[in-house]
């Protein structure tokens, strides 16, 4: 199951609001159906905070850890780090 696409909504009572939330929907996914589904294909994370705003998110970030060697800061007192070379970020 896509949790990604999971928005919690509640019911709305007054009319003109339903309408302008149903114009609101309309207009992101028109925004944004595209974007995310090209993101989804490349397997990237799609997190949706809040109407037409989106969060992309390599999940290959996942695998770096910091440089134990520079403690992430990518430069040690002989200049900058050979273990990460600069990066602050090894594979794990």
């Amino acid at each position: 199951m896509d949790v990604s696409n999971l928005i919690a909504e509640r019911a709305v009572r007054n009319p003109l609001f339903r309408l302008l939330a149903a114009l609101l929907r309309r207009i992101d996914a028109w925004a944004f159906d595209a974007l995310d589904a090209r993101a989804r294909a490349q397997g990237w994370q799609v997190r949706r905070p809040a109407p037409l705003i989106r969060v992309y998110r390599n999940p290959d970030f996942d695998t770096l850890t910091r440089c134990l060697a520079c403690a992430g800061e990518g430069v040690t007192a002989r200049g900058h780090c050979h273990a990460c070379l600069g990066s602050g970020r090894v594979r794990s």
